[in-house]
């Protein structure tokens, strides 16, 4: 089984040029799918991959 590469809220903000508030706004709206590990939020790297194709269509 392949490892689910994850990301923070704060590498999404860096790869996209946006605030991280922008970042925690896209997971409120549920546009960004994350997983909460506590009280740690993570993006995992299909939900980036769903993430750009649905953005890239609109």
């Amino acid at each position: 089984m392949e490892e689910q590469k994850y990301f923070t809220p704060q590498e999404i903000a860096e790869k996209f040029k946006v605030k991280k508030s922008t970042v925690y706004f896209w997971i409120r709206e549920g546009k960004l799918r994350a997983v909460r590990l506590g009280s740690l939020i993570r993006i995992p790297e299909y939900a980036l991959k769903d993430f750009i194709k649905d953005t890239s269509k609109e």
